[in-house]
């Protein structure tokens, strides 16, 4: 008889996700604000929060067409992560909403991406079908754990 071997409740990978959509949920958070302090109304405020998410969408469906046609996700998950870094290097040291902005930009880009290759990497190393579609439930419920990370954070004045 072999031993069962038990994979751990929450694998790095669970975590890690989780952070990239901590990283996607702020920037859906204060994206607003941001562009409301550029000078726009809210209502302009909030139709111009769009395109971090246009871009990184788009830069998600070809960097997925790229990792599938090397056959790695390891590396390209990391050029995201460091994608996202430098945006958010740039948006800590700027004090106007202008480079903040772009540093929106710039994080979305990079963490976008991350999320459906994370999820892609997860549902392939699973075998199985039905197996998949847990694996896949499971880190999405977890991964939208982040939202709670917010729960914590007090919002001011914004749009």
């Amino acid at each position: 008889m072999t031993a069962l071997t038990v994979p751990p409740p929450i694998s790095p990978l669970d975590i890690s996700l989780c952070s990239v959509l901590i990283t996607v949920n702020a920037i859906a958070i204060f994206t607003p604000t941001i562009v409301y302090e550029l000078g726009f109304s809210a209502a302009n405020a909030q139709l111009l929060s769009a395109p971090p998410f246009v871009c990184g969408s788009i830069l998600a469906l070809c960097v997925g067409m790229l990792s599938d046609r090397v056959n790695m996700r390891g590396p390209i998950i990391v050029a995201g992560a460091v994608i996202s870094l430098i945006g958010y290097i740039i948006a800590y040291t700027t004090s106007t909403p202008g480079p903040g902005y772009a540093a929106a930009v710039i994080v979305a880009c990079g963490g976008i991406p991350i999320i459906s290759l994370s999820m892609i990497w997860a549902g392939m190393n699973s075998g199985g079908i039905v197996k998949r579609g847990v694996v896949l439930a499971i880190v999405n419920a977890i991964a939208n754990l982040g939202w709670y990370v917010f729960l914590f954070f007090p919002r001011g004045e914004g749009v």
